[in-house]
């Protein structure tokens, strides 16, 4: 029998790994919820870190013949809590497409068909709040084996 694996767990995952190597962002790379961590307002962490916040999945083709073609949409969101959030924002949206633009190749070889990037949007802190982030939507296109 062969094992098989879940697709969107592993794109995580290596989404996960490779988005340790941003500069300055990446000490800290977690799979949560950004309102979460707004609203916790957590003393302990980091001043930068990147949130890879899970989005909507859809089946875009169902062959029938035990796998089928899936997108899901994942948010990269960069946060930080200082006060010169627009350049180093910007600085670490370069850093996330220069650690995944080497890496499509490699998620590639397993079997994901389309990384295409969405239109992406600034997010200074509210009333109330200390960290500014940027959103980078993400959309990949992947074959899930089902036997």
């Amino acid at each position: 029998m062969t094992l098989l694996i879940d697709m969107q767990s592993a794109i995580n995952a290596a989404l996960l790994e490779r988005l340790a190597s941003v500069p300055d962002f990446g000490a800290l790379v977690v799979e949560d919820e950004v309102l979460r961590i707004i609203d916790a307002d957590d003393d302990s962490l980091p001043d930068d870190l990147i949130v890879v916040q899970p989005g909507q999945s859809e089946v875009v083709e169902d062959p029938g013949f035990g796998s089928c073609t899936e997108k899901v949409s994942v948010n990269i969101v960069l946060m930080t809590r200082r006060d010169n959030f627009p350049a180093l924002l910007r600085a670490g949206r370069l850093g996330v497409k220069v650690a995944l633009s080497e890496y499509r190749r490699w998620l590639g070889l397993q079997g994901v068909t389309r990384f295409d990037w969405q239109a992406e949007t600034p997010m200074p802190a509210g009333d109330g709040h200390s960290w500014s982030c940027r959103v980078m939507p993400l959309q990949i296109t992947y074959t899930q084996h089902l036997k």
